[in-house]
C-alpha cells in the first residue's frame, strides 16, 4: 500500500498497488471496511530506524568488512567486462569466497548490498566464460539467497528483525583447493577493508543522530503479509499511514541512498571542530572511493563496446 496525501485528489478513486509490477486496484475493493477500531493495537512492531541503515553490530564486523571489499572488487572489476589484464582467477577466488562463506546473515547481506552487487555480476559480458563460469555462478548465487529470503515471509515480524545465519551455497571446494581453503585478502586488502569498515561506522553513526534527532527515514508504503491482512487494521489506520504498530503490514523504506543523503549535508550542532574536521575527511575519501569506480567502470564500458558489445549496462 503506498502512502497517500489525504489533501491531494480526495475527491476522486483511491488505490492501492496489489503486485510487485506496480498494478493497481481501486482502494475500495481491497481494503473494504476494515477492522472495528477497538480490535486496533497500538503497541510498536517495527523500529523507527530499520538495522541495515545502523551501524554492524560488532558480532558482524568481521564479516560485513570482507564480504564489502569483496562485492567493490567484483563489481570494479567484472562490470560490464573485464580488462585483459585483470586477474580473472582473483576474481573467482572472490566470488568463491561468496560462494562457500559460512558467516553470512541477512544482516551482512543487507548491509553491503549484496544481492544488487552480485546482480551485477551476473550479466558480465565475456566472449567465453567456460573456464571461470562468472555468470552462471553469480546466477545461481543469487537464486539460492531470493530462496532464503523467501522463507522470511512466513516469519513474524520478530523473526524478521532479527538476524539471521545463511546457509553457504556451496560446502564443497574445486579440487585445486586445500580442504579448509579461505581467501586471504593480503596485507594491503585487509588495511583497506577495515578502513572502508571505519568510514562505514562513521556515515551509520551520523545518520542514526539525524534520525533521531532531525528527521528519520521515510517509509514509502507498507506491504501487506498476506490478503488477510486488510482486515485485520481499521480503515482510519491504514488511510492515516501508520502502520509501526501492526504485524500484519512491513515497511517499504525509502533506500539508504536517499535516507542518508540530508544526514551527510546536516551540520551536527553538538559536533566539535575536530568531529566536523573527520566528518569532512570522511566526505573526501567516499568521494575519492567513488571517483574511482567511475574510473575503473567507464574503461571497461569502453572495452565491452571495442568488443562489439552492446547495451545499457
Amino acid at each position: 500500500m503506498s502512502e497517500q496525501n489525504n489533501q491531494d485528489g480526495q475527491d476522486g478513486p483511491k488505490y492501492v498497488i496489489d503486485s510487485m509490477f506496480g498494478g493497481t486496484a481501486l482502494y475500495d475493493d481491497v481494503v473494504g471496511p476494515g477492522a472495528p477500531e477497538d480490535r486496533a493495537s497500538h503497541e510498536r512492531v517495527w523500529p523507527a530506524i530499520p538495522a541495515e541503515y545502523c551501524p554492524p553490530p560488532p558480532e558482524i564486523e568481521n564479516a560485513l568488512k570482507e564480504v564489502q571489499c569483496i562485492l567493490g572488487y567484483l563489481k570494479r572489476f567484472l562490470t560490464p567486462t573485464p580488462l585483459p589484464e585483470d586477474d580473472l582467477e582473483l576474481m573467482s577466488d572472490y566470488l568463491l569466497s561468496m560462494e562457500t562463506r559460512d558467516d553470512l546473515t541477512a544482516l551482512v547481506l543487507k548491509q553491503t548490498e549484496a544481492e544488487s552487487a552480485i546482480n551485477m555480476v551476473s550479466r558480465i559480458l565475456l566472449k567465453d566464460d567456460t573456464k571461470y563460469n562468472f555468470k552462471s555462478r553469480a546466477e545461481a548465487l543469487l537464486k539460492h539467497w531470493y530462496k532464503l529470503r523467501s522463507s522470511i515471509l512466513k516469519y513474524t515480524p520478530e523473526e524478521m528483525l532479527a538476524d539471521r545465519p545463511l546457509a553457504p551455497f556451496k560446502t564443497d571446494l574445486p579440487d585445486d583447493k586445500p580442504a579448509e581453503w579461505k581467501l586471504d585478502l593480503g596485507e594491503a586488502r585487509t588495511a583497506e577493508a577495515q578502513r572502508q569498515l571505519e568510514l562505514l561506522k562513521m556515515e551509520k553513526n551520523r545518520c542514526v543522530k539525524y534520525w533521531t534527532t532531525v528527521k528519520p527515514p521515510r517509509v514509502m508504503g507498507w506491504a501487506p503479509v498476506d490478503g488477510e491482512a486488510w482486515k485485520k487494521v481499521s480503515r482510519t489506520d491504514l488511510e492515516n499511514g501508520n502502520l509501526f504498530f501492526s504485524p500484519y503490514f512491513s515497511p517499504i523504506w525509502e533506500s539508504y541512498g536517499l535516507a542518508q543523503m540530508d544526514a551527510m549535508f546536516w551540520t551536527d550542532p553538538d559536533q566539535t571542530p575536530e568531529e566536523e574536521a573527520e566528518h569532512e575527511k570522511l566526505k573526501v575519501e567516499q568521494h575519492e572511493m567513488l571517483e574511482l569506480a567511475r574510473d575503473m567502470r567507464r574503461v571497461r564500458l569502453e572495452h565491452a563496446q571495442s568488443l562489439g558489445f552492446k547495451g545499457g549496462w
